[in-house]
């Protein structure tokens, strides 16, 4: 098998057992890789009354296609496991060089099985895999846990790790790989932690990745290396890091503040990638394994002890930064790193936090004043620190917080959950959806929950060419792009949802494919022809990846989700916003069943439950899921 080693490393820490599977090339062919190759085995591995904390959830650690070969911006990799924050299958994805290490040990997909009784890590050399006890590193940050592990086993180790939010099972725990690039959402790290897994370390490995076709391949690869040189949002993301995007969403009046009350704000600069720049935090780049690109920020602040970190990101920037009114940006670098090393969620993190201060405001939660020793009002940066180190050990408050805002507003008071902004069990990630209408759509249908790692809708609006052209390509219509448009919505999310599934599932960076535009789905398909020997063209490869998203919607439907779920937060579907302009605007429920019902009609879906019709799922190879389907339409 080119490209792809064809090879599972199973790993049941219940029965301290380790073995390796061979997958059959069948399953390349149609999943194309890591993402769509793990949901067709979360199919079959995953009861779907699995608990989230049980030993019968699987996790699932795969690396791309294209991930270990020379190509540039593909060293992604992908986590799913069902979710304790969605109670339902979750896809994560983390950049880093774990992925590259992890294919080149031999491996393409990891599954973490059972449950340990102590705390254990994972060792992998080649074909030496070992269970570990980690009793001397548990309780230990992902920072302190990592270098530890280096000095161990050598500097050229990389890890997959989680910190103490994930041990104490914070429902938005992150898993980190070489400390700082995270999969962040959903609590991946918690589910880790319910195993008693502290994480997984990767040496450099010794089994090259086959190419079949290379001269093709590099061809082609000096294409998208031109292409990502010439990508307006990809070289300003190369110089300013993905905060570059803060001044462009203000702009636009689709930047989030205060808990999504005000979608543009004077001191949004004060979060932004220029300023970071600018005023001198900002002392270097980093990147993932082989990223020309290098979009994470190596940031400085000698304030709060002195901070070395990687980041802020702008989900981060935003979600620690106007969200809560913090326009302190030696605060934000600290929150930001805080955040890291306890391995938590920063949107979900700063989405509690706001939904806390609102909630001050309003007079609920004022027994803080006293437990905070400080009152959490808007840019209350003290309140906020305060905060994030109770989350971390369920201390107080922070055993509520550690919930999540769906349970934690329940708990306080449930008028309280009008503007806890979340919705199937997630928080909204950085984007204005009442503005913003594609990504509106998408974040109701996602699997995750309303969130921009499924479905990254960024040419909506159309601020390059490369947007422009694709807007028109897909709708007809180039006048189509723009904010506050639903014309031309389901169409723009289809492609991208299928252009996504199949990103991921290569091991591409999604800037790459759909926030920047270097390679579209021909180019791809000419990629994933010389890397694996198999033919596609961008019809069969883009029906991968419907294929996929499908068979993820079905995963969904076995697990109880059906149309009544593709919601949007309750503030973002009542409360209507104010631009920059004056103009107002919110997604109805009208507007949104109306998009809805051409989505599902153009995916062969059924409009009043959103499952996929049996003729569909059969059209796709699917035949498996039919009798779900057939269950669920005749309830």
């Amino acid at each position: 098998m080119f490209s792809a080693h064809g090879k599972i490393l199973h790993i049941d820490l219940s029965n301290n057992k380790i073995w390796v599977e061979n997958f059959p090339k069948e399953l390349l062919e149609n999943y194309i890789g890591s993402r769509g190759i793990m949901a067709r085995m979360y199919w079959d591995l995953v009861p779907p009354y699995a608990h989230p904390f049980s030993p019968e959830n699987i996790v699932m650690i795969g690396a791309g296609t294209f991930t270990g070969t020379p190509m540039p911006s593909a060293g992604r990799t992908i986590v799913t496991f069902k979710s304790p924050a969605t109670g339902r299958y979750f896809k994560g994805s983390v950049g880093g060089d774990f992925g590259l290490k992890l294919k080149m040990n031999g491996y393409d997909i990891i599954t973490i099985r059972g449950a340990a009784e102590e705390p254990v890590y994972v060792y992998i050399e080649d074909d030496h895999v070992e269970i570990k006890p980690a009793d001397d590193l548990w309780s230990h940050d992902v920072r302190s846990a990592h270098i530890k592990l280096v000095k161990r086993h050598g500097h050229n180790v990389d890890t997959l790790l989680i910190g103490p939010a994930g041990e104490k099972l914070v429902k938005y725990a992150s898993i980190n790989a070489s400390i700082y690039n995270v999969a962040a959402r959903g609590g991946g790290g918690a589910v880790l932690g319910s195993k008693k897994l502290k994480g997984i370390v990767v040496s450099e490995g010794s089994t090259p990745v086959e190419i079949a076709d290379p001269k093709k391949y590099y061809e082609l690869m000096k294409k998208v290396v031109s292409n990502i040189m010439k990508d307006e949002a990809l070289v300003a993301t190369a110089k300013l890091g993905t905060a570059s995007a803060t001044m462009s969403l203000d702009s636009t009046s689709t930047l989030p503040n205060f808990n999504f009350r005000k979608p543009y704000w004077e001191h949004a600069y004060k979060n932004s990638g220029e300023y970071y720049l600018e005023e001198g935090y900002l002392v270097g780049r980093a990147g993932c394994g082989q990223c020309i690109v290098s979009c994470h920020r190596h940031t400085r602040t000698d304030k709060y002890g002195g901070v070395d970190t990687i980041g802020p990101e702008y989900e981060t920037s935003n979600a620690l930064g106007g969200n809560i009114g913090n326009a302190d940006t030696d605060a934000l670098i600290y929150m930001n790193d805080l955040a890291n090393i306890y391995g938590l969620d920063t949107i979900s993190l700063g989405g509690v936090i706001s939904w806390v201060m609102e909630s001050y405001e309003k007079g609920y939660l004022q027994e803080l004043k006293e437990e905070l020793g400080t009152e959490p009002t808007w840019g209350n940066v003290e309140a906020a620190i305060k905060l994030i180190h109770k989350i971390v050990n369920r201390d107080g408050i922070g055993d509520i917080l550690a919930e999540g805002l769906a349970e934690a507003c329940k708990k306080v008071n449930p008028e309280t959950c009008k503007w806890a902004v979340q919705a199937n069990g997630l928080e909204h990630s950085r984007v204005e959806t009442r503005v913003a209408k594609a990504y509106a759509l998408a974040f109701a249908l996602n699997p995750r929950g309303p969130d921009h790692l499924h479905t990254e809708t960024f040419a909506e609006f159309g601020t390059s060419e490369g947007a422009l052209k694709l807007i028109e390509r897909l709708t007809g219509h180039r006048e189509w792009a723009g904010v506050g448009k639903t014309e031309g919505r389901p169409e723009i999310v289809m492609w991208h949802e299928d252009m996504y599934a199949v990103t991921d599932s290569v091991g591409f960076c999604a800037f790459i494919t759909t926030a920047g535009f270097a390679v579209d789905e021909f180019l791809m398909a000419d990629l994933f022809t010389a890397a694996t020997g198999i033919e596609k063209n961008a019809e069969t490869l883009m029906r991968d990846g419907e294929r996929i998203v499908t068979l993820e919607r079905m995963i969904l439907v076995r697990e109880g989700r059906r149309r009544k779920d593709d919601k949007l937060p309750w503030r973002i579907m009542h409360e209507p916003i104010k631009t920059r302009e004056g103009k107002e605007y919110v997604v109805s429920e009208e507007e949104l069943n109306e998009m809805l019902d051409k989505y599902f009609r153009l995916r062969g879906w059924d409009a009043k439950t959103g499952v996929p019709l049996p003729e569909k799922l059969r059209a796709l190879g699917l035949e498996f899921t039919v009798d779900v389907a057939e269950k669920a339409l005749r309830e």
